[in-house]
């Protein structure tokens, strides 16, 4: 897997990079939670090697801490996230096809819902 193509639910914004993914986390936070109905999964990328093919529909949102979420203001599909330190993911939902990564950690667990169980055997940090 030598490219990950990534696109919206409308196909507003799409961008490709480097694969794989390689490590994706789990995310449990309360802006997680709200953002996908449940916890996201994402995967840290070099932002610099993003190959941009659309982003007509791209919108950003600064969270209360600063950081940056990148959207579709079309169809609302969460694509990627910038923290206030520069770190960069992408949101393993928005791969075409196979990501190349495997789920190795969950972060914010503190926050998770009450309605399901972390039942498998990784990490699990109450925050980040």
């Amino acid at each position: 897997m030598q490219r990950l193509d990534c696109r919206c639910l409308c196909g507003g914004v799409a961008f490709g990079l480097p694969g794989p993914a390689g490590g994706i986390t789990a995310c449990h936070c309360i802006q997680c939670r709200k953002l996908s109905g449940h916890y996201a999964a994402s995967f840290d990328a070099d932002e610099g090697q993003i190959d941009w093919q659309s982003r007509e529909t791209l919108g950003e949102y600064e969270t209360p801490a600063g950081g940056r979420r990148g959207f579709c203001t079309a169809c609302g599909s969460s694509l990627w996230f910038r923290s206030v330190a520069g770190e960069f993911s992408i949101e393993a939902g928005s791969v075409l096809g196979a990501t190349g990564g495997r789920l190795e950690d969950h972060i914010f667990v503190g926050s998770k819902g009450d309605y399901y169980d972390l039942d498998d055997s990784f990490p699990g940090a109450p925050r980040w």
